[in-house]
């Protein structure tokens, strides 16, 4: 007996309100399209923080590759991100050690990226 494997697709998991929200909004105007599309993209909490961190919290000094996290540097990136997405700052703590997260909080960090740029 032979087993067919189905062709691996590159897709992305997105909430179906947002998904027809980009459709409608790219259809009447197409500049939007670049904007709406740059918000699929989820970013990770290690991204967020390591871009955000020194500008809300000024004090705390990022983390050099391969080193231990500076002082304070883990508590300002939990209870920010708590602040922003609603979770508990423990459940959070577990994102940078390995557990999984959801993959509407990579889009929610998109957008909150994507607000406080402008």
């Amino acid at each position: 007996m032979q087993l067919f494997k189905q062709p691996q697709t590159n897709t992305k998991k997105i909430p179906r309100w947002l998904a027809k929200f980009v459709l409608r909004q790219t259809q009447h105007k197409p500049d939007n399209q670049q904007i709406l599309l740059g918000i699929l993209e989820p970013m990770t909490p290690q991204e967020w923080c390591y871009f955000w961190i020194p500008i809300i919290h000024p004090g705390v000094e990022l983390p050099n590759n391969g080193t231990r996290n500076p002082h304070g540097y883990m508590k300002a990136c939990t209870l920010t991100l708590s602040t922003l997405t609603g979770y508990n700052e423990r459940t959070i703590e577990g994102w940078f050690y390995g557990k999984s997260y959801h993959y509407s909080v990579g889009i929610l960090l998109r957008c909150f990226h994507l607000i406080f740029k402008t």
